[in-house]
């Protein structure tokens, strides 16, 4: 049987013939990016062959064009395209480059208001097996309330803590069923987790006081599998929706465990858990087949509210705790919006308002005063890094920050400082508005020759930008902008304006008109709305109306953990919502095209 040898990583992963050696380091466990979900796109997935290139298939024509013969001479390969070809065993070196670093994930966001009615109560009872009846009903009827529901759990929990003939214990209740039954702690704690596309957030709360205790981000694990939804819809259909779900799943644990090492407590005191997401993220957190979101008219399996035990799904919480997971919205629009609408209180204000949540999937809402009206745009992964040649997502040694003055001359600011390795997106959205606003791009995004010393052909013959040079790079090589990262970004930021102008004119209101511009999420965070506008991604919005929030979906999260009735709201709220389908609507496709131009004027 064929084996792979990870190095630094001393893996060694038994492997079949035909297997490719991406899908075999996923399989053992070997942390190397995919953001293209192995379709030889991103470049990321590089990895040097040490010993047994022999075993390996010939490179590619994508791996010709990508890495260039030097590379590929010194064996340097794309571990999506290296596919095993005999036995025996390869070694494979997987440079630091092609691992996750330590990101940069926004976890905080604004909370417009706080409420606290939980679903989870506490009850302290003084209980006896004296007498002539049963330990339960000794229990009940000590009790202020005596319409309570036991499960088996509870009741063999009852059993094992009576050691004494009387003695006061804690029952800990979810409106009138009984979670558990133990001797008396002080916090009952639960957790709220954002299942983002590219990022989880995760909230440690106590349920008692409505404290959060800690909180912690992670990459989700699933973007081994692809950067986007659709990505990962294509891996379900071609391998079943296992992976993904326990990759979500470990994501979501690892947060727990973190979270709980930090406050001093333990996962047997979470009792409840509120997971918001995207509609796929919904449905991979539940093992759902995601066929039925794959096509027109991309149906959810189920969009109503679930209550559920949360140990069913594999998460390492009390046995007895719940799983709260909110209405969904439509197939690419989930319980994260809901979210985000609940934390911002836009439901409440009654103005005319624009939530824009930016990530790999973006959402944007509009409220009237009298009705919402959402939609959902493929803004892809650009944003990310993914697609842009020098891009990365933000993490230490990321430009962040990008200013060109009229000479061409740059300055940059670095996450972490030190020397820079690659570009975050709003780098490149802030080098791209520069570069338009000095005259290097022109309006449809192409480069103009000769106005800059930095511009230049790169090895592929295609203009490029110069941001850092080599010399003051970590990497040792020129950090660019390339025509082709340009285009990436004018895609990106095309999808996000059509689906703005479609709202707008849908309730037949001018983008001057919005009283509150909500823009969510963490890449939203680190944008520069002025950058934003420059490059047409969003009209020509007030900017004193403009309010970055973060992370709101996780607030929302947080807000449904510790309020009964911010849930209700939620079920209310997804009634009121009008979904707009954007690829159903006349003019989308000119819209689109339109949009991909360089301007505040669109």
């Amino acid at each position: 049987m064929p084996t792979v040898r990870f190095v630094p990583d001393s893996k060694e992963v038994r492997c079949n013939i035909g297997d490719y050696v991406l899908e075999i380091a996923r399989s053992g466990g070997v942390d190397i990016l995919g953001p293209c979900g192995g379709k030889a796109s991103c470049g990321r997935c590089v990895i040097k062959i040490i010993n047994g290139s022999n075993l390996l298939t010939y490179p590619t024509e994508e791996e010709r064009s990508i890495l260039g013969w030097r590379k590929l001479s010194e064996g340097f390969r794309l571990a999506c395209r290296c596919k095993i070809l005999s036995e025996g065993t390869v070694t494979v070196h997987v440079p630091s480059d092609s691992r996750a670093l330590e990101h940069v994930l926004l976890v905080e966001g604004y909370l417009a208001e706080e409420f606290h009615d939980p679903l989870i109560r506490k009850i302290e009872v003084l209980v006896s097996k004296k007498g002539n009846h049963s330990v339960l009903r000794s229990l009940v009827d000590n009790l202020p309330t005596k319409d309570l529901v036991f499960d088996t759990w509870s009741i063999k929990r009852l059993s094992r803590i009576l050691e004494d003939e009387e003695k006061k214990i804690c029952l800990i209740l979810h409106g009138n069923e009984v979670l558990d039954v133990r001797d008396c702690i002080d916090g009952v704690f639960g957790f709220a987790v954002d299942v983002g596309t590219t990022k989880l957030a995760g909230y440690l709360v106590d349920i008692i006081d409505g404290e959060t205790l800690a909180a912690t981000a992670e990459i989700n694990p699933q973007t081994a599998y692809g950067e986007d939804v659709v990505s990962r819809i294509t891996y379900a259909i071609k391998n079943g929706v296992e992976d993904l779900n326990k990759k979500v799943i470990e994501g979501i644990n690892t947060m727990i465990e973190k979270t709980c090492n930090l406050a001093g407590v333990h996962p047997d005191e979470i009792y409840e858990v509120v997971a918001v997401g995207n509609t796929v993220m919904h449905h991979t957190l539940l093992g759902l087949d995601l066929r039925s979101l794959a096509f027109f008219p991309y149906t959810p399996i189920i969009k109503e509210q679930m209550y559920m035990k949360a140990s069913d799904i594999g998460l390492n919480v009390n046995t007895g705790a719940m799983l709260f997971l909110p209405p969904l919205i439509a197939g690419y629009i989930g319980s994260d919006v809901v979210a985000d609408i609940l934390a911002t209180g836009i439901h409440r204000e009654n103005l005319k308002t624009m939530l824009i949540d930016i990530g790999t999937n973006t959402e944007i809402v509009i409220g009237t005063g009298e009705r919402f009206l959402a939609c959902s745009t493929a803004s892809g992964p650009a944003f990310e890094g993914a697609h842009v040649k020098f891009g990365m997502r933000a993490a230490k040694g990321a430009i962040d920050r990008v200013e060109i003055s009229r000479d061409g001359d740059v300055s940059y600011t670095v996450i972490g400082g030190g020397k820079p390795m690659g570009l975050t997106g709003s780098a490149v959205i802030d080098a791209i508005a520069e570069l338009y606003d000095v005259g290097i791009i022109d309006k449809t995004g192409r480069f103009c020759q000769g106005r800059s010393r930095r511009l230049r052909i790169g090895e592929e013959g295609y203009l490029e930008f110069v941001i850092a040079y080599g010399d003051e790079t970590a990497l040792g090589v020129d950090i660019v902008i390339t025509q082709k990262d340009v285009r990436e970004i004018q895609l990106a930021k095309a999808a996000i304006r059509t689906g703005i102008n479609i709202l707008l004119k849908k309730v037949k209101m001018d983008e001057r008109e919005l009283e509150n511009i909500y823009v969510a999420g963490a890449f939203g965070f680190f944008i520069n709305p002025v950058s934003a506008i420059k490059i047409g991604m969003f009209p020509n919005f007030n900017l004193d109306k403009i309010r970055l929030v973060g992370n709101t979906a996780g607030m929302g999260a947080k807000m449904m953990l510790l309020s009964k009735k911010i849930r209700d709201e939620a079920v209310e709220l997804v009634k009121q919502i009008e979904y707009v389908e954007l690829a159903t609507e006349t003019g989308f496709q000119s819209e689109f095209i339109k949009s991909i131009s360089l301007s505040e004027d669109l």
